[in-house]
């Protein structure tokens, strides 16, 4: 078996259909590749539209427990056959060509490597039942996309030998929103597993509409402590730029200037709510103001001062 696409899934039904529909089309050989659906404690029928899927290539579903995404992956990988794993999300459209970029990438590398491609948002329920996937503006946004995210599991791809290596991802991150992709990655990078590039094997990356003030509250506090998480683990000089260490010096500034104690929560939703002018900018520091107080709590916890001796300028 060349590949097996593990997918996790957790109570999208109407985008898990859409998702497999997409992966039926692939031009790559149907025998060559298998597709693993995990469902991670699903109430909204996604569980039985897996188990009676119809497809051209192997299809295994395992229902697991309510643990979070990674945890999801992990088990997937776990009952996998396939040389090479490709991870997507439910939520994610594929074009024909999805699966033989994702192989021909590996095969073409003189060593290991992980392969991720671009993840590019689409908003809007029309886009759903016929996503489409091989519109040229959707391959132009592709092409120059020259600054995605290194690894990201709604798109990316690795020798299954490499993953089980690296014993996965960090369960240690639970549910929890936010860095268990990219620590995975910098494991890699740390491991000689280097990470290319390969624009043309985006995806499509449904976006239901604008996120509610509180659930972009809730994932940017999780996000502080998973980055406090993130560091404690590696105390590099590249780990504080990429979960941007500076935002707690914002944070300070922000405090100072009373902008913290102006944009409450309360506050904040008011002016959503009104189409206040100012919004965007109270939205901003409110989530600033989350993320920092959660790093520093996490940061604290683990007994690392936010001037960390362990680090120094270069």
């Amino acid at each position: 078996m060349d590949a097996s696409i593990i997918l996790a899934t957790y109570n999208r039904k109407a985008l898990l259909g859409p998702c497999l529909s997409c992966l039926n089309a692939q031009d790559y050989p149907a025998q060559s590749f298998e597709v693993i659906i995990v469902d991670d404690g699903s109430s909204d029928g996604s569980l039985e539209l897996a188990q009676t899927w119809t497809a051209p290539y192997a299809v295994k579903v395992i229902s697991a427990g309510h643990r979070g995404i990674g945890p999801a992956r992990n088990l997937g990988v776990s009952e996998a056959s396939g040389d090479i794993v490709i991870f997507i999300d439910d939520d994610a459209f594929t074009p024909p060509w999805f699966v033989t970029e994702h192989v021909k990438s590996h095969r073409e590398a003189p060593g290991p490597v992980y392969v991720a491609g671009p993840a590019l948002n689409v908003y809007g329920r029309e886009k759903i039942e016929h996503p489409p996937v091989t519109a040229w503006k959707y391959r132009l946004m592709a092409w120059l996309d020259l600054f995605g995210d290194p690894f990201v599991g709604v798109n990316v791809s690795c020798p299954r030998k490499e993953f089980l290596a690296q014993k996965g991802f960090d369960i240690r991150f639970g549910q929890a929103y936010g860095y268990q992709d990219t620590e995975l990655g910098l494991r890699f990078r740390l491991s000689g597993v280097s990470g290319i590039r390969n624009r043309r094997a985006y995806v499509l990356h449904h976006q239901a509409g604008t996120p509610t003030l509180e659930l972009e509250m809730k994932k940017r506090s999780e996000r502080g402590g998973t980055a406090a998480m993130f560091y404690e683990k590696y105390p590099l000089p590249e780990v504080k730029k990429i979960i941007r260490w500076e935002r707690l010096k914002w944070n300070d500034r922000l405090e100072r200037w009373g902008l913290v104690r102006w944009a409450t929560p309360e506050r904040v939703a008011a002016m959503r709510e009104s189409g206040h002018i100012l919004y965007p900018l109270a939205r901003k520091i409110l989530l600033t103001h989350l993320f920092a107080a959660s790093l520093r709590k996490g940061l604290a916890a683990a007994g690392i001062p936010e001037k960390d001796p362990r680090w120094k300028k270069r």
